[in-house]
């Protein structure tokens, strides 16, 4: 089967473990043919979003990318939110798919798209959307212009020709029905997943990566990830971590610290002996620290490392978004709003208050039941 994934109405970022990433090598992986049509909008040094030339080349797991110029539509904001590409119906045309999936349909050449459905009817079309309150229609303008008018009108457009409209979470579900409209009896809940490595590989893992970090036996190792911004709260975490000095643990910083973070943040990494910073890592370093961990902590803004960590077997200690109290929570779930949830945790953590290994057989069977990315994968195969 030849598999077609549009990552044209927002970034792609090659090496990272997003939905966009990881579902194209598993349909690889499964013995599809696999081709991702993608804007030029990526991050740039692993700090910022930036742009790159349009070029065609391979993923790391061979999936072939091509990566399409914008159209000029006046300036460049007018251009990045309108979001068309040049000839995309003869780029679909040519790799002539069995399976279409777009990753969002906020792109006005979504319209190519429909087109090429319209014309080859028995080709299956599925779409999903990232799009909630707390990432898109922020402001007046992006509400009731860019996203209920032009937005809503490609989205009404593309609907009555979609398999299936997934959504992410029940903020996003919520999004789509109050800004476009869109009926519930297309949308299906599709959760950003993750690969549950295989037994030895998780063993091998663990191992190494605890050795590197010289992490003793009877000591715990947590893991904080991302794009280490305010809104991540990684300050609060580490406050938090510094007020529970009886814990016997060793916290791993992962990701970039944008400049306006790193002043305060190496000052309160360097304050703990038991805290240490190890820069940004690839999706499959990552992976393996997240084999090594024993709970993974996220208690700011939102991260598809969260999932990917469940897929780990790790328990995780994060913000109640409303997301991921709505159908994430398997018991294995530690629920910090504020710096002294993440305190009080810590210290029942310290005092055998919180069995963490009761914890982990549930992230294991969330991951099993839940989070799987075959079987995401294996739901556009119907």
């Amino acid at each position: 089967m030849k598999i077609l994934h549009l990552c044209l109405a927002s970034f792609y970022i090659d090496g990272y473990g997003y939905q966009e990433n990881v579902l194209p090598r598993i349909n690889k992986e499964d013995g599809h043919d696999v081709r991702i049509l993608a804007s030029t909008e990526t991050f740039i040094d692993n700090l910022d979003y930036g742009y790159v030339e349009p070029r065609e080349y391979e993923t790391e797991y061979g999936v072939s990318i091509k990566r399409l110029p914008y159209r000029t539509i006046g300036n460049h904001l007018t251009t990045i939110k309108i979001r068309a590409y040049p000839r995309l119906y003869e780029e679909i045309e040519a790799f002539s798919p069995d399976v279409m999936m777009s990753h969002g349909l906020t792109y006005w050449s979504v319209l190519d798209v429909i087109r090429y459905k319209k014309n080859h009817p028995n080709v299956k079309f599925y779409a999903d959307t990232h799009a909630d309150a707390n990432n898109s229609a922020t402001n007046w303008i992006s509400r009731n212009v860019l996203h209920r008018i032009l937005y809503k009108y490609l989205v009404q457009k593309a609907v009555p020709h979609l398999e299936t409209y997934f959504y992410l979470s029940q903020e996003a579900k919520v999004f789509l029905i109050q800004n476009y409209g869109v009926p519930e009896s297309i949308m299906e809940f599709y959760p950003l997943g993750g690969i549950i490595p295989d037994a030895e590989v998780y063993r091998q893992a663990r191992i190494c990566r605890r050795e590197e970090l010289n992490v003793r036996e009877d000591e715990l190792l947590l893991v904080h990830s991302g794009k280490l911004d305010e809104k991540k709260r990684t300050a609060d975490l580490l406050r938090a971590f510094a007020a529970a000095p009886e814990l016997n643990a060793k916290l791993i910083i992962l990701g970039s610290i944008p400049d306006e973070q790193k002043e305060l943040l190496n000052a309160l990494i360097s304050a703990d002996n038991r805290v240490a910073y190890l820069g940004w890592k690839s999706a499959d370093d990552l992976r393996e620290y997240l084999c090594a961990c024993d709970l993974y902590c996220q208690p700011g803004s939102q991260s598809a490392t969260m999932q990917n960590a469940v897929c780990c077997g790790c328990p995780v200690l994060l913000y109640p978004h409303r997301s991921y109290t709505a159908g994430f929570d398997y018991g294995n779930i530690l629920w910090c709003e504020t710096q002294s949830d993440m305190e009080v945790a810590f210290h029942k953590m310290a005092h055998g208050a919180i069995q963490l290994d009761a914890l982990k057989e549930n992230s294991e069977k969330c991951a099993r039941e839940l989070l799987d990315y075959r079987k995401l994968a294996a739901r556009l195969y119907r």
